[in-house]
């Protein structure tokens, strides 16, 4: 991993014309290395760390071979209007946290520039431990226009965060052959709070969104996404963790080809607490689960850590759901699905509005131990 507040002396001594840095407009041109461009990357973001510009120039593709760990950063701006892409699959890389972790305050990311991920070579064998893209531990900052491509995870990760907007974001992970982009899911959201996610088009192979422990206060406006697994509060409560989620609003928003549309999910044995979801005015085309809440949560590939007893998981209250179109696929799943734990029954749920077209397998709503289901009119639908 590169690290710039970590050089050694002498590795500094040899970057010193590693980026073209401009004295008086703090501005620092990422230069081409002739053996890795992540040293170039954080050699630029070093040196302007403090009010800085940090400029990926049009045209510029940047090739990189390990991963970066930026932090530090105070009022900068990063023009990102060049290319990065990732290297292939390397053992090395297995279970890393990102290839670009970017942390700081005040920052400023856009440009219309690209990250190409190189995920085929990691999909074609089947591995799913490969870094997120890009996470961001950021406050006070905006990153918008950029795009991601064929991300071999996690396009994007917002963890540690504090006000933060993310918007005009394209996305598009897609498999050039039948090996699946699996656990690609296009942002990953933990331990933050006063997130804004809008106006992004979304092509994954995982979750759409999914916001996870230790998150409050976060809108997603505008959003996209086609051939994911929906916009998710969860997974929560893994290995019997205590986690809350709090305050998650998705409003005017699409998902199409997804297999999920609305979803909470938790394990059993977890503890804590989802408190204040609302989704409201929400397309759903062709999507197999529309509308899913479950504390039932089991991951087939981490049997591992699914409860032999589901008796108990994190409350659910407080989810609003209003204004849902869209129509159900040819799947025999319910429109809405709601499947709670005798323990720790859902309550203040709020449903209205829902019109989504079945198809002809669909099967009849499900509300269990959902408190005073019989008061809300989709439980007998």
């Amino acid at each position: 991993m590169v690290q710039f507040l970590s050089f050694g002396l002498s590795l500094i001594a040899t970057l010193v014309l590693a980026s073209s840095v401009d004295a008086a407009s703090k501005t620092c041109v990422v230069a081409k290395s002739s053996s890795d461009d992540s040293i170039t990357i954080a050699k630029a973001f070093s040196d302007c760390k403090s009010g800085g510009i940090v400029s990926f120039p049009k045209g510029n593709t940047y090739y990189m071979k390990s991963m970066v760990k930026i932090e530090g950063l105070k009022g900068v701006t990063v023009n990102f209007n060049g290319k990065i892409v990732l290297p292939a699959f390397n053992k090395s890389f297995k279970g890393g946290s990102a290839y670009i972790y970017i942390k700081g305050d005040h920052i400023n990311f856009t440009g219309g520039g690209t990250i190409e991920g190189n995920g085929q070579t990691w999909w074609d064998i089947k591995d799913t431990t490969a870094p997120t893209v890009l996470r961001i531990g950021a406050t006070n900052s905006d990153f918008g226009n950029f795009n991601i491509l064929n991300s071999p995870r996690a396009h994007m990760g917002i963890t540690g965060a504090n006000n933060v907007v993310l918007h005009n974001v394209y996305l598009k992970t897609v498999s050039a052959n039948s090996n699946l982009p699996k656990n690609t899911d296009a942002l990953d959201i933990s331990s933050s709070s006063n997130i804004i996610f809008k106006d992004s088009d979304l092509f994954v192979g995982d979750d759409c969104t999914a916001i996870n422990g230790g998150v409050t206060n976060v809108t997603l406006s505008n959003v996209k996404c086609t051939g994911g697994h929906g916009f998710s509060v969860g997974s929560l409560g893994k290995a019997g963790s205590t986690e809350y989620v709090k305050d998650v609003t998705v409003v005017n928003s699409i998902c199409t080809n997804c297999q999920n549309g609305l979803r909470i999910k938790t394990w059993s044995g977890g503890k804590g607490a989802v408190q204040n979801v609302k989704f409201n005015n929400v397309q759903l085309i062709n999507t197999e689960n529309p509308i899913i809440v479950t504390t039932h949560y089991c991951d087939k590939n981490q049997m591992s850590y699914c409860q032999k007893s589901d008796s108990k998981s994190l409350s659910i209250s407080g989810v609003t759901i209003s204004n849902i179109s869209g129509s159900a696929s040819a799947k025999s799943n319910p429109i809405v699905n709601i499947n709670c734990s005798s323990g720790s029954p859902c309550s203040g749920f709020s449903i209205s509005g829902v019109n989504i077209k079945k198809s002809s397998k669909t099967k009849k709503n499900v509300c269990t131990y959902l408190n005073n289901s019989s008061k809300i009119g989709v439980c007998s639908q």
